[in-house]
This record gives structure tokens, sequence and C-alpha cells, in this order.
């Protein structure tokens, strides 16, 4: 399931762009991405798994253990796609080098960079951040408690209501989207494990079934999503 060199189509596409640790994956990242599937009428949902995280501590568990964990979820996400670029590129997993890299293999789509209120609110930490909105637009997952933050004055002309716009552009518009919010963390699903404690519900059944066949995660070394 997993890919890395997609071809882009004669027809015009809107393709979503979520990357992470997936430490592991769980619904707090999956539903939300389901919900933002239908409100903008995604074609693909590309979840991107980072090899070195620039923003977080590195992953406890191994790339091929996570990217395997990401398999079994997506069993059950018709539309979304697993891309391991970044865990197949030396040095750290900068998002601008991913976006290059999808903007070449997909030069007539509209991309979207999709990620979480307060990723967004420290975007200009980012390596390279100006150049993000070049590549693709920005969708931003707001969370309740987030939903009245003020808006970055750099951020303001770029905002649009009208998700038609999306898909009309390849790139530079920010689109801000509710969604349920999942009280999920991959931390807390760390915590858990780690205790001997249930996870049921947290996150797929066959990513469960992974995690205790490989004995993953009985003890939580780090924190993050």
């Amino acid at each position: 399931m997993a890919t890395s060199r997609v071809r882009g189509s004669a027809v015009p596409r809107l393709i979503c762009l979520f990357g992470g640790t997936f430490d592991p994956v769980h619904y707090g990242h999956l539903r939300p991405l389901q919900e933002l599937q239908q409100i903008v009428a995604a074609d693909a949902i590309y979840i991107i798994p980072a090899a070195i995280p620039p923003h977080r501590p590195a992953p406890q568990a191994t790339s091929a253990q996570r990217v395997k964990m990401l398999e079994l979820a997506l069993q059950e996400f018709p539309g979304f796609e697993l891309d391991t670029l970044e865990l197949e590129r030396a040095g750290p997993s900068w998002t601008v080098d991913t976006l290059q890299s999808f903007r070449q293999r997909f030069p007539d789509h509209s991309l979207c960079l999709v990620m979480g209120s307060d990723a967004f609110a420290g975007l200009p930490s980012w390596y390279h951040w100006q150049e993000l909105l070049e590549l693709a637009h920005i969708i931003v997952i707001q969370r309740a408690e987030m939903k009245n933050i003020k808006i970055p004055e750099w951020a303001a002309p770029h905002l649009v209501t009208d998700v038609a716009l999306l898909r009309k552009q390849r790139a530079s518009s920010i689109f801000s989207v509710s969604v349920r919010e999942y009280d999920i963390s991959a931390t807390e699903i760390r915590q858990r494990l780690a205790a001997g404690r249930e996870v049921k519900g947290l996150l797929p059944e066959q990513v469960i079934t992974y995690i205790e066949g490989h004995n993953l995660y009985l003890a939580d070394e780090r924190d993050g999503e």
C-alpha cells in the first residue's frame, strides 16, 4: 500500500498531504482527516511519516514499524495513501522539500498541506516556511478551544472561505476548517501501553494487534504526537 512514486494524471485533482511521526498512528489523526476529506472533496489524502522530525523528538518505533502500523490502519480509510518519501530521503524531514517533490509529481494539481492550529501558529519557525504557500495551499484543522485564535498578519491576505477556490488554484490559499475534536494523543497511548492499560477505541484494532505482537511501547521514552 505504501507508495512514494505516484504519477500525476490528466484530470485536475485536489490532493491533501498530512505529515507526522505516527508513533503510533491513531484515530485522532485519521478521523479528522476523514471529515476533511468530505468537506473539501479531496481526491486523495497522502499520509507522510517523517524520518527525522525537525520540530519534535525522534520516534520510539522504527520507520519500518511505523510504516506497517500505517498500512494496517489505512485499510479502514478509502482514499488515504501512504507515502514514504521522507523515510527514503536523507537528513531532516523538511516540509518544503516534501512539497517540492509532490509539486514535481503533480505539477497541474492542487496541493493542500494539512496541519493543526498549533502547528500553524508556529509556522514561521519552520525551515523556508515562506515558500510553502508557493507550493501548496494550507488547510488548518481547528481545535475547539482554538477557534478564536488571532490570525497572524502574514496569513490574512491568503485566507479564503470558499472551499471551491482550493481546486481552482494550485496553491497560495489558507483555508480553516472545524472538525469534531478527538481527545487522543500518541503520548497518551504510549503511556497507557507502558502501564498495561486499555487502548481499545483509540486506534484501529489491527494496529493494536501489531503493537502487542511486537511488544512496542512497553516503556514510554518520549513526548509528542
